[in-house]
């Protein structure tokens, strides 16, 4: 599902992103929940939220976005959260890449046309500039379930790439995280 947003549009960089799974959701410009996954997808007028419920565990919600009241930034390249603090077990990767003009857009077009009627993805273009887009696509696992966003600063040339692994607590990893 891809989006035009309407509202005014807030330029921001990859260093201005904060992390946090601790969060309430916040109010949200689209949700999707893709139908057998237990996430919601959600585009923040900041960037990105994904809500993920699993039966019997407290719902765990990723915050990747500007907020200036949260202390944590964006951990690159990777942060774990091991079972022994939360029955899951949670993994982010994330990757920051500096483009030229060109290359963002070409990324942009090329992910945005990729993900055009995934069932499980939704995406946004904020006004101001039509490559500030975010996007988020989920996907079940063999143990567990993943999701990848992306999130475009033209006015920066950032592309700012997130891969997040959700298993549950004692689950066999059956595949290297890539």
């Amino acid at each position: 599902m891809h989006h035009l947003l309407d509202l005014p549009y807030l330029d921001t960089r990859a260093e201005d992103l904060r992390w946090s799974v601790e969060l309430a959701p916040l109010p949200a410009l689209t949700v999707a929940e893709p139908a057998d996954l237990p996430v919601q997808l959600r585009i923040l007028g900041a960037s990105h939220q994904v809500v993920l419920a699993l039966p019997g565990s407290p719902a765990l919600t990723e915050t990747v976005a500007y907020l200036p009241q949260v202390a944590t930034p964006l951990p690159t390249p990777v942060v774990r959260i091991e079972p022994a603090t939360h029955p899951v077990s949670y993994e982010m990767r994330t990757r920051v890449r500096t483009l030229d003009e060109s290359g963002l857009r070409r990324e942009v077009d090329a992910l945005l046309d990729a993900l055009s009627g995934e069932p499980a993805a939704v995406s946004a273009v904020f006004p101001g500039h039509r490559h500030a887009a975010t996007a988020l696509h989920a996907r079940r696992t063999g143990d567990g379930v993943e999701w990848r966003t992306w999130h475009a600063y033209p006015q920066h040339g950032q592309l700012v790439q997130t891969h997040t692994r959700v298993r549950r607590a004692g689950a066999v990893r059956t595949e290297e995280t890539r």
